[in-house]
C-alpha cells in the first residue's frame, strides 16, 4: 500500500509539473504572437479613448477598417497608436487583416524611404553647399570668371576642368592656389578683378556651380591642360575658347 502510495504522489508530481510547462509555453507564444502582430484593424467605426473607459475624453476618432498600432493590453481595453496619436480601444471592435496591414507597412516603408532620400538629398546639397563656399572652390570660381563668365556653363566647366587636371598633373604644382599663381599661366591671378571677386564674395552663381562640378571632377575636356582664344590653335572648341 506504502509504494502504490508513493507511486501515485510521483505520478500527480509529473502530471503537475508537464501542466506548468505546457502553460508557460503557451503563455510565452501567445506573448509571441501579440508582440508580432503588432497591428490590428478596427472592426467598426470607433473611437481611441485618452483612458480606458468609454465614457471618458475621446483622443481621435477610428474608422472601420482603419490600422492601428498595437502598445499594451488593458483590461477590455487595448492601447493603440493611431495616425501617431495614442489612446485606449474597446477591445471588441479590433481584428486582423492581413491585406490591409500589409498595405500599411507598405506605406510606411514607402514613407520611410522618401524621408530618407529627402534627408540624403539635403545632406548633399549641404555639402556641395560647403564644398561652393570653400576657399579653393571660390578660388576656382573667382578665376573661372575672369577667364570665361561670359560664356555657357559649358565653357565656364571647361576652365575648371583645366585647373583641376593640372593640380593632378605631374609637371604642375599640387594645390589650386599654387597653380593659380604660377607665373605666366593665369593672367587674372594678380588682378584687381580676380582680388575683388574673393574679397567681396561676388563671384556669380553659374562659376560657383562650374567650379564645384570641375572640383568634383567632372572633366569635359578630356585632360586637357591649356586653353586659350578661338583662332589662336587647335583642340576642344568650347564656346570662344579651344582646349588641348
Amino acid at each position: 500500500m506504502r509504494s502504490n502510495k508513493k507511486w501515485l504522489t510521483s505520478l500527480l508530481g509529473a502530471i503537475l509539473c508537464l501542466t506548468l510547462t505546457v502553460t508557460v509555453k503557451q503563455s510565452v507564444s501567445a506573448e509571441e504572437e501579440t508582440t508580432w502582430n503588432a497591428y490590428f484593424v478596427s472592426t467598426e467605426d470607433t473611437k481611441l479613448y485618452v483612458e480606458p473607459d468609454w465614457t471618458g475624453e475621446i483622443a481621435v476618432s477610428v474608422p472601420k477598417d482603419s490600422v492601428l498600432k498595437w502598445i499594451s493590453e488593458e483590461g477590455f481595453y487595448t492601447k493603440a497608436s493611431y495616425n501617431e496619436i495614442e489612446g485606449y480601444i474597446d477591445t471588441r471592435f479590433i481584428g486582423y487583416n492581413e491585406e490591409l496591414i500589409a498595405a500599411h507597412e507598405e506605406e510606411l516603408e514607402r514613407e520611410a524611404q522618401k524621408i530618407a532620400e529627402e534627408l540624403e538629398a539635403q545632406r548633399l546639397a549641404e555639402e556641395q553647399e560647403l564644398i561652393a563656399r570653400s576657399e579653393e572652390v571660390r578660388m576656382v570660381a573667382a578665376m573661372i570668371q575672369c577667364e570665361a563668365g561670359n560664356q555657357p556653363m559649358e565653357g565656364q566647366i571647361a576652365v575648371g576642368a583645366v585647373i583641376m587636371n593640372r593640380v593632378k598633373a605631374p609637371n604642375y604644382p599640387n594645390t589650386i592656389q599654387e597653380v593659380l599663381y604660377q607665373p605666366h599661366q593665369f593672367g587674372p591671378a594678380d588682378s584687381q578683378m580676380f582680388a575683388n571677386l574673393l574679397a567681396n564674395d561676388t563671384i556669380k552663381e553659374s562659376c560657383r556651380e562650374a567650379a564645384m562640378q570641375a572640383y568634383m571632377g567632372v572633366d569635359n575636356v578630356g585632360g586637357a591642360l591649356h586653353f586659350q582664344r578661338v583662332g589662336y590653335g587647335e583642340g576642344l572648341v568650347i564656346g570662344d575658347h579651344v582646349f588641348y
